[in-house]
């Protein structure tokens, strides 16, 4: 059984399950920038899910655009609920921890698990044949998941795998894959569509429920 956690913001709730039995356990990124949990507590509970990822290669990470626009190098991203305050300690820690995180992680049996998906359209834009090429190229430029495109809700599928919405990925999702994304928000974890029904989409961003997809 394999294990993916939706946008923690702070969050402390995936310790009820890290203790458990499972093959992998996926957090979907999104660790900072809550509304009503103090930031020593968003930077506590991070480090603490750093230190786990450190000691169980189960343990894996995504980058959310909530972590993404602290980095270093990211030009002209700043998002709702950025920490103007706080910005050196995020950047610093995610800097110091920044080789435990991927865009995409691709299973073996062709799950594809990231912060808001992979359209068919951004793999092509960055040259990439393979969803785990995004890593690759991200390593080389970072500003390749930029915020782009019309919709200022990120509804188009030009926008990265931090930050396109269901209704684009239903629309030019890569052949062959299941997705798992967090996120946008959903009131309980939801399963979708995708490629005509041959595949399927999770949605598991419950915001304040505390939920876990098993897959």
């Amino acid at each position: 059984m394999r294990y993916a956690i939706g946008d923690i913001h702070g969050r402390a709730f995936w310790k009820n399950y890290t203790g458990q039995d499972y093959e992998s356990f996926y957090f979907t990124g999104d660790y900072f920038d809550s509304f009503d949990i103090p930031f020593s507590r968003q930077y506590r509970n991070f480090k603490e899910i750093c230190k786990a990822a450190r000691k169980d290669r189960r343990i894996k990470l995504c980058l959310g655009n909530h972590d993404y626009h602290y980095l270093r190098g990211v030009k002209n991203q700043q998002y709702s609920g950025f920490q103007r305050l706080n910005f050196s300690k995020i950047s610093a820690i995610l800097e110091e921890n920044i080789r435990l995180f991927k865009i995409v992680y691709v299973t073996e049996d062709n799950y594809i698990i990231s912060h808001a998906g992979v359209t068919s359209w951004f793999l092509n834009s960055i040259g990439g044949t393979k969803p785990e090429e995004i890593n690759e190229a991200f390593e080389g430029d970072r500003n390749i998941l930029a915020f782009n495109g019309p919709n200022i809700y990120g509804d188009d599928i030009t926008q990265s795998p931090i930050w396109v919405r269901p209704r684009s990925l239903q629309s030019d999702p890569l052949g062959g894959y299941n997705q798992i994304v967090g996120h946008t928000p959903v009131r309980k974890i939801t399963e979708a569509e995708l490629n005509g029904g041959a595949n399927k989409l999770a949605l598991i961003d419950t915001h304040n429920t505390e939920s876990i997809y098993r897959f």
